[in-house]
Parts: C-alpha cells; structure tokens; sequence
C-alpha cells in the first residue's frame, strides 16, 4: 500500500520551495562576493547555477500551485509572501 497522501505531496513540495529559497539567496550572496572580488569568470558560472536553480524553484511553485488546485487545498498564489520568504 502506496504511502502517498496529496497532503503529504504539498507538504514536501512546500519543504522543497523553502529550501530553495535559502539556496537562492546563498547562491546570490556568493555571487556578490565574486562581483566584489572582482572574480568575473567565476560570477559568469555562479551566475548560470543561480539561474538553473530559480527556475527549479519556479517549477516547485508551479507543481505547489497544481496540488493545490488539483486536490483542494487552500492555494498558494504568492509563495513568497505566505512562505515567509
């Protein structure tokens, strides 16, 4: 018997959207270090890996939304502001 609840899958996407956001927001404090340390080879690939990771984060807040709506839950239209982030 499958462990899989929509309850369960919201609550582990909303895990995955919080994360995410802490990585963004190192991943853009490195990148102005590298900015300010004049490293510019190194910000052009930071820059890369922040970009890949926002949109993954964007595709968490896509699939959240989805559960939502798929399976009633009370819906999460702006995640940044209900997520505290």
């Amino acid at each position: 018997m499958s462990d899989w609840s929509p309850g369960k899958a919201i609550a582990m996407e909303r895990r995955h959207i919080l994360e995410g956001e802490k990585r963004v927001a190192r991943r853009e404090a490195l990148v102005e270090k590298l900015i300010e340390n004049r490293h510019d080879q190194l910000v052009r690939t930071a820059n890369d890996a922040l970009r890949l990771l926002r949109e993954s984060l964007e595709h968490s807040k896509e699939s959240l939304r989805d559960l939502e709506d798929r399976y009633g839950e009370a819906p999460t239209r702006n995640l940044d502001t209900k997520l505290g982030c």
